[in-house]
């Protein structure tokens, strides 16, 4: 069995981000983003922009950069994006960010179950015929607060959905803590491994 990245992204939270700034031409002069625009759109409530590896998405409250087609290499460059923005931006008050990572894998609901130690005799009582069982796992990595959520999506595959959230009191500690994607992803496997394959 193994389990397969299917999306990822970094969230950026702000007091304002400025939608109105972030224009194709801007993220071309600045180098943000090098890979060429293939969609775009600018509102005064919200930018969008595509390109052939990834999505971004500002408006006020929110900047997402998501990663359409998963490969090393566009792992590596998703920090790297969000730390050009936030560097071209340094009058932004930016308060938190997140690295979010989606697996898939195969398991049976027992499996499940019995390694996420749930007595389902009350749930069969309460509930004719069949179900899915998922669940939320919240703890602690460096300084992020992490949540783990399973949904079941067929009889035999699941999500794991990983959230590792960092409040930042400023633009410095959120670059420092863009460095740790790395670390966040090799500690979500190292989760689902040890949980599901050891």
């Amino acid at each position: 069995m193994e389990f397969k990245l299917i999306r990822t992204n970094v969230i950026v939270l702000a007091k304002n981000h400025n939608p109105s700034i972030v224009s194709k031409e801007w993220l071309i002069r600045n180098k943000i983003i090098e890979e060429e625009i293939t969609s775009f759109t600018h509102l005064p409530v919200v930018s969008v922009i595509d390109t052939n590896s990834f999505n971004l998405v500002v408006d006020p409250e929110r900047l997402v950069l998501s990663v359409k087609e998963i490969s090393s290499d566009n792992l590596t460059m998703l920090p790297k994006i969000i730390s050009k923005y936030i560097t071209q931006l340094p009058e932004t008050t930016y308060t938190a960010m997140g690295f979010n990572y989606h697996y898939r894998f195969e398991i049976s609901q027992k499996k499940l179950k019995d390694t996420l130690l749930v007595d389902t005799s009350k749930l069969k009582k309460l509930i004719r015929g069949d179900y899915g069982f998922g669940g939320i796992v919240t703890f602690q990595f460096n300084d992020f607060a992490v949540t783990l959520t399973f949904r079941p999506t067929i009889d035999t595959e699941t999500t794991g959905e990983f959230n590792f959230h960092h409040k930042c009191r400023n633009r410095e500690e959120m670059t420092r803590k863009l460095l740790e994607h790395p670390k966040t992803k090799k500690r979500a496997e190292e989760l689902l491994g040890g949980l599901f394959y050891a």
